[in-house]
């Protein structure tokens, strides 16, 4: 059946089959397809993190979201006295964008009120490497794994408020942001903790009755951290390293934390 119009001109009287509404619908859909196809193709290998990440999310998916986001509003004006006919235009063309920008600016907020940093550890008196194993594993292209990580002194560069961080040893932000990854004070049995990796889904790649190692690997991305957990009487003790990206948003803090929380049982 024809639109019909409620007025004789105005912006109502554009009707539902005009290609206004098929663009904004289009743009609408557009900001959460690119990040889908940024997250998979990243994750199977096809988009390098760097680009899925920094381009095709942070900056192509923001701005069509604020661009649907207009054009959705834009809509709604057009949809004024026949919600009837247009409200599946709406979800399209502004509910959609509407709920990806809304989820842009919590990630960016969420990384604002967290320091720059991608590890954490339970002890840096005596800090944890990984094997030649992990090593290989994590390539070229990883975080390399120094024994005392200091934030860069231009990372207030990056975003203004990382600028508080910057110069900061990262054993120090890890004690004022992740009490949770503390000592845990007993050896634990090397079951135990594979059992506590496992239920985090950490794949376990290598194990000596007084350390193991292994990694977790996130759905999208392809962001992956490794682990490393040493066992000694009296004292087990971890350390979480992100392979890339500038920030881990406390997934690091987050799984050590989880784990010590495990082992203390």
């Amino acid at each position: 059946m024809p639109d019909i119009p409620v007025a004789r001109s105005g912006m109502s009287s554009v009707p539902t089959s005009s290609p206004v509404f098929w663009i904004a619908a289009a743009i609408g859909v557009s900001s959460p397809l690119i990040v889908l196809i940024a997250a998979m193709g990243s994750d199977i290998g096809w988009i390098g993190f760097e680009s899925a990440v920094g381009f095709l999310t942070l900056t192509l998916g923001w701005w069509l979201s604020i661009l649907g986001t207009v054009g959705g509003l834009a809509i709604l004006g057009l949809s004024a006295g026949r919600w009837r006919r247009t409200w599946p235009w709406l979800i399209f063309s502004l509910l959609i964008p509407a709920v990806t920008l809304g989820g842009f600016v919590w990630v960016k907020a969420r990384a604002d009120a967290l320091p720059p940093i991608h590890e954490t550890a339970t002890d840096w008196t005596q800090p944890l490497g990984f094997s030649h194993l992990l090593r290989t594993a994590r390539g070229d292209q990883s975080w390399p794994v120094t024994a005392h990580p200091v934030v860069s002194g231009a990372v207030g560069d990056v975003r203004p408020a990382w600028a508080v961080w910057a110069g900061r040893p990262v054993s120090e932000i890890n004690a004022e942001t992740c009490p949770g990854a503390r000592t845990v004070p007993r050896l634990v049995p090397p079951e135990e903790v594979i059992a506590a990796l496992e239920a985090e889904g950490v794949r376990v790649l290598g194990q000596s009755p007084w350390r193991i190692e292994g990694t977790q690997t996130s759905a999208f991305y392809g962001r992956a951290r490794d682990v490393v957990v040493r066992m000694e009487p009296g004292a087990t003790d971890l350390r979480v390293v992100e392979r890339v990206g500038l920030i881990d948003l406390g997934d690091t803090c987050g799984l050590a934390a989880r784990v010590v929380v495990r082992l203390s049982q």
